[in-house]
């Protein structure tokens, strides 16, 4: 494209596909190419368009696949392709979130964006486990923090002593900081009986809730195996939980019930026809060992020619395998994420390789509808009756 494109900065809420806000939802299905995150939910990608062009640009605690300074370059070369290009965020694009940044880069390049903000976690997790952040009774002032820090500064820069005086203290991205911070914060006066919770993957099936003393805090969620995603609350406001935990939630994400998230028919159909296509392309990758080749990054031009296949469908099977979260895509090159090098590499010892292929040959024979029907309704289906 001859002009850039305009990029949205968007806000995917805290998980739920039915906290995206109108806004997000009509851009992410008019996207020509969306940029997203680890935090969002596939029943929030589903309501792309099919010939939409997914990249994931994850970053998994301490394995951070995409550094920033490569994602802002994807940025700005994908305005170049497409009319509109959605940056697809958890939560709200700004808070915590590298929004901020992001929209300075795109600024000095020239590229038009706008900010499409989200639900903040740190505002509606702590509720889905019935915590308000603010009460009358309990809390007049909320700090929002994060425990992340850029690698060239500490905690150490923090203001423990005025966050110690806070009444709702909210911390992101603080498992592996959540010993240090209930320390620092008692060194500095707030009480050790202080109480605290944290709360892993609101509004996702593996949602789970913690709740102690600020003193004893770091020992439980240890115990419990806690794991990030999680939002730590501390202050008075938690005792609030006591008397709400059995308010009911539509939005209750469990883990062995299917949830309605009003998709249209379109979406739907996407989506299984998607499960469909996920299965071959994956097996295609393996048979021909492309994550075995893409241990080192290639282009689609370089990757055809070392394996002697046509550039144009490899091009296009990448793009999707990179939608899935097993290649990472970066200025026009391709290497494998993480699951692909652990599990479906030849050489790794964590190879699913044969246990793919016996699925596979176990799915070969597998034909839900004649085990159903009764042997006299065999022929009473939906494609008989077609014809």
């Amino acid at each position: 494209m001859s002009t850039p494109g305009k990029v949205y900065l968007v806000g995917a809420g805290p998980g739920h596909p039915d906290l995206l806000t109108i806004k997000a939802q009509k851009l992410i299905r008019a996207a020509d190419i969306i940029i997203y995150d680890r935090l969002v939910q596939e029943e929030i990608l589903a309501e792309a368009r099919r010939d939409v062009e997914l990249i994931y640009v994850g970053k998994r605690p301490g394995q951070h696949q995409s550094r920033q300074e490569e994602i802002n370059q994807l940025l700005v070369e994908a305005a170049h392709r497409a009319a509109v290009v959605v940056r697809l965020k958890g939560g709200d694009p700004v808070l915590f979130g590298r929004g901020g940044e992001e929209a300075e880069y795109l600024a000095s390049h020239g590229v038009t964006f706008e900010v499409v903000p989200g639900v903040t976690a740190g505002l509606a997790v702590p509720m889905a486990a019935g915590i308000p952040v603010t009460h009358r009774d309990h809390s007049a002032s909320v700090a929002l923090v994060t425990g992340h820090r850029r690698s060239d500064r500490s905690t150490a820069e923090v203001n423990w002593r005025a966050l110690a005086g806070l009444d709702t203290l909210v911390f992101f991205m603080s498992v592996g900081k959540l010993p240090e911070i209930s320390s620092k914060l008692i060194e500095h006066g707030r009480p050790a009986h202080t109480p605290a919770a944290i709360i892993q993957k609101g509004y996702w099936p593996e949602e789970q809730t913690v709740v102690g003393t600020l003193g004893e805090l770091p020992a439980l969620a240890e115990r419990e195996a806690i794991k990030p995603p999680a939002i730590i609350v501390i202050g008075e406001v938690v005792r609030v939980r006591e008397k709400l935990t059995t308010f009911h939630r539509d939005l209750r994400r469990d883990k062995d019930e299917a949830v309605g998230f009003g998709l249209s028919a379109d979406s739907l159909l996407v989506r299984i026809g998607a499960t469909v296509r996920t299965a071959k392309d994956v097996v295609a990758a393996v048979e021909l060992r492309l994550f075995d080749a893409l241990e080192q990054p290639k282009t689609p031009a370089a990757l055809a020619q070392a394996q002697g296949l046509e550039l144009e469908p490899l091009r296009e099977l990448l793009k999707r395998l990179a939608g899935l979260g097993l290649l990472l895509r970066e200025a026009g090159v391709y290497r494998n994420a993480e699951a692909s090098s652990r599990f479906l590499t030849s050489t790794s010892p964590e190879c699913l390789c044969r246990r793919l292929d016996e699925e596979l040959a176990a799915a070969e024979g597998y034909d839900p509808l004649a085990e159903l029907q009764h042997p006299s309704k065999k022929s009473n289906n939906f494609r008989a009756k077609k014809g």
